[in-house]
């Protein structure tokens, strides 16, 4: 069982889904241990990504 995960493979899971859970599930990690991840990398999660795009619809 690999539980070492490089940036390249954070960085895409995290562009391909839409939310963290669908990522993180993705990956066999708990949310948390994803959310983690994206912040050791400096990685926006698929959430934040989400709330980002929205707050500039609005404006």
């Amino acid at each position: 069982m690999n539980r070492g995960y490089d940036q390249e493979t954070i960085e895409r899971v995290a562009r391909i889904y839409r939310s963290n859970g669908d990522a993180s599930k993705a990956l066999g990690i708990t949310l948390r241990s994803f959310s983690r991840l994206c912040t050791k990398y400096g990685i926006e999660t698929p959430y934040a990504k989400r709330c980002r795009q929205l707050r500039s619809c609005r404006n």
